[in-house]
């Protein structure tokens, strides 16, 4: 039964992958040498609103509603390197005090003119543009900003992400362990920017690990492995429009490598599969998953065969039909709304689950001096 059902979910990733265009978010600025000894402020405020209605035994639902504010000081000390420095903060409405109010501070250094390496608050959640079923869109309102190291990597026939987000530090005899993430994403391009038919070929993996040597947390210590390897076809029948037509599928697994496993399942895969399209301002996507004794620690909920409402909540096999919609309206330069929906049907079980968002995003620099 398993091999009759496994078949024509992995011909049907061959032929058909994706996600919504999480562009809007990208904060990420390359240096330009011309900006050597300037200094400017620069703005970002992300107002939301992302409400999930889950009627599932794995998730409960539930509404983003509020603001991130993150102003910082920039000063770009010569031609590769820069100094970011401010203050990052995050209100949910109905509560009076700010939810998270953390400094931001990033150093990133320009290796090559392909190659960057950031230390401090990296660049994270969706700009990684990991899938759905290794990262869930909702850690974008709770788990910002991330910290620790990034390489950016942007050749002609390749790009590159490749981070650790340290999640929890710890000192000699804290009750806790510590906690951290190690991934990286990739994608091999076989075409030139100005074709019309684009073939890639996407990578990604990631190592969530919870432990430390310092601790005195009884706590097992656990690390789990996803992967994911796909491959990417779009048709643009406009060069120097973006509208597209695309197909692609990803083959994803899930290793746990932790000495005692506290898991139900010790390892798993899945497969996701997704027809595309972007028309103007809309984007568009039709798909599937398949999975059998999935988990991804970071991944949507939905995807996985474990659940986070009840300990002894099993669903050894998924299949999820998805269809997603976004409407992105820029306001001026700098502003953008965007509206977005998204359905996740459970076919084993007959259930479905939807999500709706709004957003108005603002990116803004102003300079301020060029030092002699």
């Amino acid at each position: 039964m398993r091999l009759i059902l496994f078949i024509p979910a992995f011909i049907f990733s061959i032929s058909v992958f994706g996600q919504i265009d999480n562009s809007i978010f990208n904060s990420y600025k390359p240096i330009e040498p011309n900006d050597s000894n300037k200094i400017w402020l620069s703005f970002e405020n992300q107002n939301f609103l992302h409400n999930t209605e889950y009627f599932n035994n794995l998730y409960d639902g539930m509404t983003f509603l509020g603001a991130t504010l993150a102003p910082t000081l920039v000063y770009q000390a010569n031609r590769n390197i820069r100094i970011q420095v401010g203050w990052y903060f995050i209100k949910y409405s109905g509560r009076d005090e700010f939810s998270r109010s953390v400094p931001w501070i990033l150093c990133q250094y320009r290796i090559t003119k392909n190659l960057d390496l950031l230390m401090g608050n990296i660049h994270g959640t969706v700009q990684h543009n990991l899938i759905e079923p290794l990262y869930s869109f909702d850690k974008h309102f709770f788990e910002q900003p991330e910290s620790g190291l990034q390489c950016l990597a942007h050749f002609k026939h390749f790009e590159g992400d490749l981070w650790l987000n340290w999640e929890k530090f710890i000192l000699p005899g804290d009750p806790f362990k510590e906690q951290f993430t190690m991934a990286g994403t990739g994608k091999i391009i076989f075409f030139k920017p100005e074709s019309k038919f684009q073939l890639s070929f996407p990578m990604q993996w990631m190592a969530a690990h919870k432990g430390g040597q310092m601790e005195t947390s009884t706590e097992p210590l656990q690390t789990y492995f996803n992967t994911a390897l796909g491959i990417d076809a779009a048709y643009h029948p406009f060069s120097k429009a973006k509208n597209c037509l695309g197909i692609n599928g990803f083959f994803a697994s899930y290793y746990d490598a932790s000495s005692i496993h506290v898991q139900y399942y010790s390892k798993g895969y899945g497969i996701l599969s997704n027809l595309y399209a972007k028309i103007g301002k809309f984007d568009i996507m039709a798909g599937y998953w398949y999975g059998e004794h999935f988990i991804a620690p970071r991944g949507e909920p939905l995807f996985q065969s474990v659940s986070q409402k009840y300990t002894i909540w099993w669903e050894p096999n998924k299949q999820l039909i998805l269809n997603k919609f976004q409407f992105n309206q820029p306001i001026k330069k700098g502003i953008d709304l965007a509206v977005r929906f998204q359905s996740y049907y459970d076919v084993l079980r007959n259930n479905p689950d939807f999500s709706y968002s709004l957003f108005i995003i603002l990116k803004e620099d102003f300079f301020l001096k060029k030092l002699k």
